[in-house]
């Protein structure tokens, strides 16, 4: 009787097991048609498949639904660990799972139903399309590049420009011109003799080029069906118009395509980029008519406009480095010297946002170099907002614009206010109090806010390496990650103030936060009280540690070299974990 009860017990656990299998599976099936990643292959094109899929070949595939993306990129042996950390080291993003992805995967149809039925005339201009990177993956510049060619119109490619901007990686050398040569002879790869960064290197591109119409994208994009010719369906109309897609989000770690809503681009008084929401009004004329609606600014990686049209207002601002405020500056000039931006809802490409940036800023801070740039030729007298906003910028250098300044009297451009009142109203209602300092000073120092005092304050030195931490920017700029560096004790670069509220905050301003949503790496954000921006000091044997409230990790150098980024992870007894408030 016993053993017959224990035969019937392990067959009902069998049986338990057999449908929470199949339920699981039906459901994660379910949730992959929710989020559009049941694909279908567009008919006609073929689609480059990795090994483990070369026989699975059919019109509709799960080839990329969830659950495959997630088997793809399991970490399953020591060497795809050390992938997949060099991929994230050298590019921010899962580069293990890239490589294992087809050139032309198959995406959802992100457009909505109105622009599945227009079409479009067949004598719109030619295009270069305009590709620059540095130290780019393979795989997603190779995945741009074909899907550019599998999902456009053959006679509207005139040629794919690739820059290399003195990339470092031998990959990107011989490799990458033995297949070009090979398989892609639309494309043609011009390299730098030294490196100029992004802005320089798409005039450099831009003037290689030869098709009626420039386009610019990133070098890790995925265009999705019917991307090209609502795009320069626009330029073709009014050739002062310069058209942007919508870019839908891919994501960096498990490469899955969403859909973006319906967004127009902005910026606030520091002069930061900004995706803004359409009104009610415009959203449903946008979905009613599927045209393209105006936009105040664009974020820059992606855009069309006439080559002709490029030139003559005035290419990039070549007196700008590597690259930040280039977008809101072309923008502006865009606007006010006589042209019109536009995003069309009905182009759709996909795009790679990394968390962080793979390679080593620059020595200087390009991004308030460059905006002051724009700040002095378009503001006028709106740049008074910008110095409120970020007042060490005043006595920064920012090089030669006579040029840009003859350039705006040539165009006969208007005036900042006609800008706002015209194309922005609604920034109008969100200018600075000039009356209220957001950076307020005794002397020169910080004062301490009373409703949370400061219970030390030191340079923040970890003890694994001797070297303190600071912001591998500048104290205040927000978002920028904390590193290592060689200690100084008079720097109030590297002056930390512990509270009450158990926060840490550089120079007094900004607090050492972890947002666990957005990757595990320390910045600085606004002071908000949050748990995420509270720390613990715990103590282990002789050495301190500081452990966030929010994730209950501990905060780690990646290195004990100067430059060693910051970032929380599973507490331990490694020296890289250790630090002490070293006060002064």
């Amino acid at each position: 009787i016993r053993l017959k009860r224990s035969r019937v017990i392990l067959a009902l656990i069998v049986m338990c097991a057999v449908f929470w299998v199949i339920l699981y599976w039906i459901f994660s099936n379910m949730y992959s048609r929710q989020i559009h990643f049941r694909l279908r292959s567009r008919s006609g094109v073929e689609d480059m498949l990795p090994e483990l899929f070369a026989d699975s070949k059919s019109d509709e595939v799960d080839i990329y639904s969830t659950l495959i993306l997630e088997k793809l990129a399991k970490v399953n042996t020591a060497q795809d660990q050390r992938n997949h950390d060099a991929g994230y080291q050298n590019h921010a993003f899962n580069q293990m799972l890239s490589d294992k992805l087809s050139f032309t995967r198959p995406l959802p149809d992100a457009r909505f139903e109105k622009c599945r039925d227009k079409s479009y005339q067949e004598d719109l201009p030619s295009t270069s399309i305009v590709i620059c990177f540095y130290n780019e993956a393979m795989s997603t510049l190779l995945r741009t590049v074909h899907t550019v060619l599998s999902r456009s119109p053959a006679h509207l490619i005139h040629e794919i420009i690739l820059v290399d901007d003195f990339s470092d990686f031998d990959y990107l050398k011989t490799d990458l011109e033995e297949y070009v040569g090979t398989n892609l002879p639309k494309v043609k790869i011009h390299r730098t003799t030294e490196r100029l960064g992004l802005i320089r290197a798409r005039i450099y591109g831009a003037k290689q080029a030869s098709g009626q119409v420039l386009l610019f994208l990133d070098s890790h994009c995925e265009v999705n069906k019917g991307w090209l010719e609502p795009m320069l369906d626009a330029v073709h109309k009014d050739h002062h118009t310069v058209s942007v897609p919508i870019m839908d989000i891919i994501d960096a770690d498990t490469f899955f395509y969403e859909q973006s809503s319906l967004v127009k681009g902005g910026f606030n008084w520091g002069m930061h980029y900004q995706w803004e929401s359409l009104s009610v009004d415009v959203s449903k004329k946008v979905f009613e008519k599927a045209e393209p609606y105006m936009s105040p600014t664009m974020a820059g990686g992606l855009f069309a406009m006439d080559r002709l049209y490029f030139h003559e207002l005035g290419e990039y601002d070549s007196g700008m480095d590597v690259w930040g405020g280039e977008n809101l500056e072309l923008s502006f000039r865009i606007w006010q010297c006589g042209g019109r931006l536009v995003i069309v809802p009905c182009s759709r490409v996909g795009h790679i946002f990394r968390k962080r940036r793979p390679y080593g800023a620059p020595m200087q801070d390009s991004f308030t170099k460059n905006t002051l740039r724009m700040a002095h030729v378009w503001l006028d007298n709106y740049i008074k907002y910008y110095f409120h906003i970020n007042p060490r910028a005043e006595d920064m250098e920012f090089g030669n614009i006579t040029g840009r300044i003859q350039l705006r009297k040539n165009l006969n451009c208007k005036s900042f206010k006609w800008y706002l009142e015209t194309v922005y109203p609604e920034q109008l209602t969100k200018l600075p109090d000039l009356s209220r300092s957001l950076y307020p000073q005794e002397g020169n120092k910080p004062v301490v806010q009373a409703n949370n005092p400061v219970i030390a304050r030191g340079l923040l030195k970890h003890m694994g390496s001797g070297l303190c931490v600071q912001s591998e920017k500048t104290v205040v700029d927000k978002r920028a990650l904390l590193q290592l560096a060689v200690c100084k004790s008079v720097d109030k670069n590297q002056l930390w103030y512990e509270t009450e509220q158990k926060d840490f905050r550089l120079a007094n301003m900004l607090c050492m936060d972890v947002n666990e949503d957005e990757g595990p790496y320390a910045r600085l954000m606004k002071c908000k009280g949050l748990k995420s921006q509270s720390w613990i000091w715990s103590n282990v044997d002789a050495d301190t540690q500081l452990i966030n409230y929010g994730n209950n990790k501990c905060l780690v150098s990646t290195g004990i070299n100067p430059g060693s980024i910051l970032k929380t992870m599973r507490c331990s007894e490694s020296r890289l974990m250790n630090f002490s408030l070293v006060r002064v």
